[in-house]
């Protein structure tokens, strides 16, 4: 069975299709699934990543007819790696169990999908600040290596932080001392 025509998914894989390196993508196949969580007396219906597997370049994988009976929302999608956002994916490596971060939208017509994966917390942090459904999963040892690979191949991003100022440079620094040339002008007066 194959997914129905998204022309917003179609425009941004051709446009990661043509601005990315053989090097920096790989396509993944992210399967959903709905769940239930108990908190207490309360039950919520939530969605999980319940599969998540290589694929080819943009490729639609076939369903088998059992996985068509089930109404699991399924989309190949790529994790594209961006030279200013290496150092997050550094900071996920060393984390004890890295991650793949995974934007969903919940449209009417084709219901929950999957629509953006990543491996930057940084990104994942700020869709989750635009009220955005994010999904996480354990990275998958294999993208480990591959994003390994990536850092050591382009380096690693150092931030630099703030840097300090020099003692006495600002504002408030030049109104609170007084200069002895003013003071003893102001001392021998007419």
């Amino acid at each position: 069975m194959t997914q129905p025509p998204d022309p917003l998914m179609d425009t941004a894989l051709d446009a990661s299709r043509e601005s990315s390196r053989p090097d920096d993508t790989r396509w993944l196949t992210v399967t959903l699934a709905p769940s239930q969580q108990t908190l207490g007396r309360f039950t919520l219906d939530t969605w999980v990543i319940s599969r998540i597997a290589p694929a080819d370049h943009g490729e639609t994988t076939p369903r088998t007819p059992d996985q068509a009976a089930q109404p699991e929302p399924q989309r190949t999608l790529p994790l594209q790696l961006h030279l200013t956002e290496r150092t997050d994916y550094r900071y996920n490596l060393r984390c004890e169990q890295p991650r793949l971060f995974v934007l969903c939208e919940e449209r009417e017509a084709d219901g929950m999908q999957p629509r953006v994966v990543t491996a930057c917390q940084e990104v994942a942090s700020h869709w989750l600040d635009g009220d955005q459904l994010v999904l996480d999963t354990p990275m998958p040892p294999a993208l480990m290596v591959w994003l390994e690979g990536y850092l050591a191949r382009h380096g690693e991003r150092i931030d630099e932080g703030k840097k300090k100022k020099r003692k006495g440079a600002g504002r408030a620094s030049q109104t609170d001392t007084v200069r002895p040339d003013a003071d003893a002008a102001n001392k021998e007066g007419p």
